[in-house]
């Protein structure tokens, strides 16, 4: 039997799952009606004619705070002279209080058994589990259920903590959008959720990957930089579900989506869905997805646009809108006088009407450290302000609410982005306060530090460990980087600070830009610098260089780790983000100091520095000559896989024909060559082997090597393929049924947050 304790949902979530159990038990079509002032009534049967039952729900926690509210029905319950009176509770009650119950009722409750505690509509779940399936966020919630999630092998995801969880599904109302997105994963395996910022994308992919480990699956793997972490997680055999969250985000604004990830998206989607056992949830704004499929030919193709569940507001109907608030103050701390304040005007109206609807931002207003920082008598006023303009919301709490020093850690978290150690953070913020302490009237000691990120932490920012025990600082919240980005546009002179004072070459060009024309799209949240900043930073750079490292750092399936401090990726850092075309003695001083590096003997590159090498003899192939065998005999020493080859020929493709000589002859090259097809050959995997032996066998062609050797070993690894029959335990059925709302009328509206007066204080 389930043991459920029901108080994850709400008073009207309560109810319909009473509704439904109790129509199928009696064997009745029950009517429903608006949460609210009900005169005792939530549910009735009258069908029958002279025949008049009366079903009452109550969701409370403990049998003192039910037979409070009962009591005040009773004056109803004469008033409606039912043949029989039915009640619903999620309160434990043994025998003594049931019949106590009974005799306050009497006559109209006819049994005990009338009388439908907790430990019943668990009996009932039992007996009825389709009904417990419909209700997904009971089921979700349940103990066995959250321990199979918790117990599930978890990677590179810090968020899979039970009150997080349950937090999720507190607060979430089912909608179309859920099942969209199911029926794409259960004909294609992948789904492409897309939408604006703060729609709840990310809420939906982790309520579907709730309900994915519940129903079976193993693992769950969060991809944080690249998609190769999927192919290296991958694994035949093993129920995996992958996700991508913002999978164009931060690295597409920015315009430096590493080389080829388009392609490797695309195939690892074609790699999830040829397996029966992979699902693949992606996340994304909306509109980058439209300048993605400008800028990459591989994003714009059907099975791409097939496979999208849009969110957006003319999806959430006013029912969904309405609930989504409902939830989010029924289950929050607020005071009793902050919610009277929003009820007795109405402003709910304003705000599910509004068009600015969004769930991050009423996610944001009603969480404790906002709330509480607003006059109660102003909590409505305020609550629409924040609507109208996002960003409000964090500027109120950062004008108010926190330290001069805590600003300024949140400037520098601004230029150097998150994640980032702690360490690291406290390293910026202390140089800054020595640069600027008097400006500020700010000082930085260990102490001072700590005490700073304590008033920040759960508010606008986030602390967690990696497997190294170090502490990572993230934003508690996406539009926290929004906000600060919008505040610092206006204050000139603290950003001129925040650059004379930086400590790592990441805190240029992450939020800053130097574009003359126009903000594009790719720019919208970057800040615009003046040529008198332009010239501060390059100058910092040219001064500072051999100090200058990396804050950022990677979340990849090994413990978090710093950007590689490389000369390499430095200067191709600093020739992506500055002009050397205008600029003639930071162009000197760029070709000064990769000359240093250029021909570093027999140092071996790993992939990101062959990619930054790349780029910088693009960058610089304009203003010097490169001697072309030092150039691809210093590159090839470091080519150890397909990747790493396709960089090298990015290389080789700035010396025309004279790198194909050169490939054609160097024997050492084509022995490197051979090295790569043969680890190819050998990690060749069973679900898409044929598309596999293609590559190999064009890039073997490609430099005039023998092919037969590799193609022969495929085939015969393969040649017994597995049976293509159907799984019998296949995750694709769906046995759910498929919800559908109709729109709702303000009347009805009302009356469901007019519950909240009693439905809150009595809890």
């Amino acid at each position: 039997m389930p043991e459920y304790s029901f108080l994850n949902l709400s008073p009207p979530e309560f109810e319909n799952l009473t509704r439904d159990l109790l129509q199928k038990h009696l064997n009745l079509t029950l009517e429903s009606f608006t949460s609210g002032r009900d005169n005792g009534i939530d549910l009735r049967y009258s069908a029958q004619k002279g025949k008049k039952i009366i079903i009452q729900c109550k969701r409370y926690k403990d049998y003192t705070s039910l037979i409070g509210n009962l009591k005040k029905e009773v004056k109803n319950v004469l008033k409606l002279v039912p043949d029989q009176y039915i009640i619903s509770t999620s309160v434990g009650l043994n025998p003594e209080q049931k019949k106590a119950i009974k005799k306050l009722f009497s006559p109209y409750i006819l049994n005990e058994s009338d009388i439908y505690s907790n430990e019943d509509i668990n009996n009932l779940l039992g007996l009825y589990p389709t009904i417990e399936e419909q209700h997904f966020k009971l089921w979700l919630a349940s103990t066995n259920v959250l321990e199979r999630i918790l117990n599930s092998n978890i990677y590179n995801q810090s968020n899979f903590e039970l009150e997080k969880i349950k937090e999720t599904i507190n607060v979430y109302v089912n909608n179309k959008s859920y099942y969209d997105a199911k029926k794409i994963i259960q004909d294609k395996s992948y789904v492409i959720i897309s939408g604006i910022p703060g729609i709840g994308k990310t809420t939906l992919a982790r309520i579907l990957i709730y309900h994915y480990l519940a129903s079976g699956f193993n693992e769950f793997i969060y991809l944080s930089e690249s998609v190769a972490e999927g192919f290296t997680a991958f694994k035949e055999g093993v129920k995996q579900i992958f996700m991508f969250d913002d999978f164009l985000g931060t690295n597409f604004l920015e315009n430096k989506l590493d080389n080829n990830e388009d392609k490797r998206i695309i195939k690892f989607i074609e790699k999830v869905s040829k397996a029966k056992d992979k699902i693949f949830i992606l996340t994304t704004r909306e509109y980058i997805l439209a300048q993605a499929k400008q800028k990459y030919a591989s994003f714009d193709k059907p099975s791409i646009e097939f496979a999208k569940c849009i969110l957006d507001l003319a999806q959430y109907t006013k029912l969904v809108r309405a609930k989504i608030l409902y939830n989010h103050l029924f289950f929050s701390n607020l005071s009793e006088r902050h919610l009277l304040n929003l009820l007795n005007n109405k402003t709910y109206l304003q705000i599910i009407s509004h068009p600015n609807y969004n769930p991050r931002i009423i996610e944001t207003i009603t969480h404790d450290d906002v709330w509480q920082t607003i006059d109660a008598e102003q909590f409505a006023a305020k609550f629409i302000e924040f609507i109208k303009n996002p960003t409000s919301v964090w500027q109120h709490v950062f004008e108010n609410q926190i330290t001069m020093l805590s600003q300024c850690v949140l400037g520098n978290l601004m230029t150097a982005g998150t994640p980032i150690f702690l360490k690291d953070l406290q390293r910026l913020v202390q140089n800054f306060a020595k640069v600027h302490g008097e400006k500020y009237k700010v000082s930085c000691n260990e102490m001072d530090f700590k005490k700073s990120v304590r008033e920040l932490e759960d508010t606008f920012i986030k602390l967690s460990r990696n497997e190294e025990g170090k502490v990572i600082v993230e934003y508690q919240n996406p539009s926290v980087q929004d906000f600060l980005v919008f505040h610092y546009q206006e204050m000139p002179d603290s950003i001129t600070d925040l650059i004379t004072s930086a400590c790592f070459l990441n805190q240029f060009y992450r939020v800053f830009s130097i574009r003359e024309e126009s903000f594009s799209l790719f720019e919208k949240n970057k800040i615009k610098l003046n040529n008198e900043q332009i010239k501060q930073l390059r100058n910092k750079i040219i001064s500072d260089y051999d100090k200058l490292t990396f804050s950022e750092i990677k979340n990849n399936i090994l413990p978090f780790k710093r950007t590689k401090n490389s000369d390499y990726i430095k200067i191709e850092e600093i020739c992506d983000f500055l002009d050397l075309k205008e600029d003639v003695e930071l162009r000197a001083f760029i070709i000064e100091k990769f000359e240093q590096v250029m021909y570093p003997g027999d140092m071996v590159l790993d992939y990101g520095e062959m990619q930054a090498y790349a780029s910088i003899l693009e960058h610089l192939s304009w203003y010097m000559e490169f001697d072309a065998e030092k150039v691809l005999h210093h590159v090839s020493e470091s080519i150890y896989d397909k990747d790493d080859l396709q960089q090298f020929e990015r290389i080789g493709n700035l010396f025309g024909d004279q790198y194909y000589k050169i490939a054609s002859t160097n024997q050492g090259l084509r022995e490197r060559i051979k090295s790569v097809l043969k680890v190819e050959t050998e990690n060749t995997d069973q679900s898409d082997w044929e598309s596999q032996l293609d590559d190999i066998i064009e890039l073997a062609k490609k430099y005039n090597i023998d092919y037969t050797e590799y193609k022969r070993k495929i085939e015969e690894k393969f040649q017994e393929s597995e049976d293509e029959e159907s799984d019998p335990d296949d995750w694709r059925k769906d046995d759910r049924k498929k919800a559908s709302e109709d729109d709702i009328s303000n009347r009805e509206i009302i009356e469901l947050f007019e519950s909240l007066r009693t439905e809150k204080g009595d809890e």
